[in-house]
């Protein structure tokens, strides 16, 4: 897909009709849309930044060149346009929950295919990760994995599926909550050590997904599969759904079971290398759910971005029939949440998708309300006191479709107590709505 100034740039050189400058042209897209190979983006995250970018200014196209630096070249087509407006606050340190572990203390192990054994939360399984470690890269997607913050929420929905020119395709309103269930010394319900967490989804609209309920429980043991259910009002019972089936789009988004969060597939599946530390340009602290821009409403704009010095891990599938050839995650030093998430085809080494994540820390809101959800309100002040960040939303952009899924989260930190889990994660009660 050529953006809107490389369309208007080949159709100049094709009303001139002379070869070179249609060959300038074809110059001219390429950098103007960067390149979208795999290879391009290992060569970009082998060169580091020859300055620092300058921190408390907005950046506008104009100061494109300086930004190239530090947003990856596989989606400068995407985030450079006319009108763009990158907000770019000083880098800040954002602190983990007071009796968060980050000491790296326990009997957990990895191992021999990069498996997490014996350990139940609570912390940071491997706070301190060699550059030189062989097993870095698997390291670091276990932090990500029990990263701090992830579950115990209330989060209301709005996700916008759009096509090229900003065509709105589908709108959905859905609420999620979530609960953490190994709690490392203790789970949240007695009996149930095996839960890593619980999660229960349910939609509002669109009119023919009105009262579905979806139920997801992931388990500590990384070898066992998660269960799911599947409610349907129509069906009037629920079903169970194969959680093994990772490649598949999910709800009809541009974005497949296996990239939720960045990756939410099985360390054993995948070969991992670690590619070091780079510099780039993130939306870890926003100041409130984005709007979007550029030519299809697919990016932020006018949004608060920060340099962050990411740890980048690239995921090899092992399945030949994977549709990716290779994935490459740019990891949070403090959060250990996804930043980017950058995955390439099989069939010809050029982005497939990627994925861009905003969060907002919880402290921020003791000076900063982002909006409600239009469906329901909550008291964002409940988010005080958790030193976690919080996912406001992010963009699922399919560059070979080419479409978009673009998401705004609205999340309240909920802590469940041990008999409202029981009730509330029941199944029965998912069905009945006795909750």
């Amino acid at each position: 897909m050529l953006s809107e100034v490389v369309t208007k740039t080949l159709h100049r050189a094709l009303r001139i009709g002379t070869c070179a400058a249609l060959a300038g042209a074809i110059a001219t897209a390429a950098a103007a849309d960067g390149d979208r190979s795999y290879q391009a983006l290992r060569d970009w995250i082998a060169q580091a930044p020859d300055a620092d970018l300058e921190t408390g200014r907005t950046y506008s196209i104009a100061d494109r060149a300086a930004l190239e630096a530090y947003v990856p070249p596989t989606v400068w087509g995407y985030y450079f346009f006319d009108d763009m407006a990158m907000e770019v606050t000083p880098t800040a340190h954002y602190p983990t929950p007071p009796d968060w572990k980050t000491d790296g203390s326990g009997a957990h192990t990895l191992d021999e295919r990069g498996i997490l054994r014996n350990f139940n939360g609570g912390g940071t399984p491997f706070p301190q990760v060699a550059p030189d470690d062989p097993q870095a890269a698997v390291k670091l997607i276990w932090n990500m994995l029990w990263r701090p913050g992830e579950h115990d929420f209330d989060m209301p929905m709005m996700t916008w599926l759009r096509s090229e020119n900003g065509k709105l395709d589908r709108e959905l309103e859905y609420m999620s909550t979530n609960a953490t269930y190994a709690l490392g010394d203790r789970c949240l319900v007695p009996g149930y050590e095996e839960v890593k967490s619980k999660r229960i989804m349910e939609f509002r609209s669109p009119r023919d997904m009105a009262g579905a309920k979806d139920m997801q429980i992931v388990y500590v043991d990384h070898d066992r599969e998660d269960s799911g259910w599947l409610y349907m009002p129509a069906q009037r019972k629920p079903r169970r759904t194969l959680a093994s089936e990772r490649t598949s789009e999910l709800m009809g988004m541009d974005m497949i079971r296996e990239d939720m969060n960045g990756f939410n597939g099985k360390i054993h599946e995948n070969d991992w290398t670690y590619l070091g530390r780079r510099k780039v340009l993130a939306t870890v602290n926003v100041r409130d759910n984005p709007e979007m821009g550029g030519p299809h409403l697919w990016v932020p704009n006018h949004a608060r971005w920060e340099v962050r010095d990411a740890h980048v891990v690239m995921i090899e599938p092992k399945a030949a029939n994977h549709p990716y050839s290779h994935r490459i995650l740019f990891l949070d030093p403090d959060s250990h949440w996804t930043m980017w998430m950058l995955a390439f085809d099989r069939k010809d080494g050029q982005l497939l998708r990627m994925a861009q994540h905003f969060m907002k820390y919880s402290e921020s809101y003791r000076d900063e309300q982002p909006q409600q959800a239009p469906y329901v309100n909550q008291d964002f002040t409940k988010n005080l006191g958790h030193h976690v960040f919080l996912h406001l939303g992010e963009n699922d952009i399919n560059a070979k479709k080419p479409h978009a899924t673009i998401t705004h989260c609205f999340v309240k930190k909920r802590m469940f107590s041990e008999a409202r889990a029981q009730q509330f994660y029941s199944l029965r009660n998912m069905i009945s709505g006795r909750r």
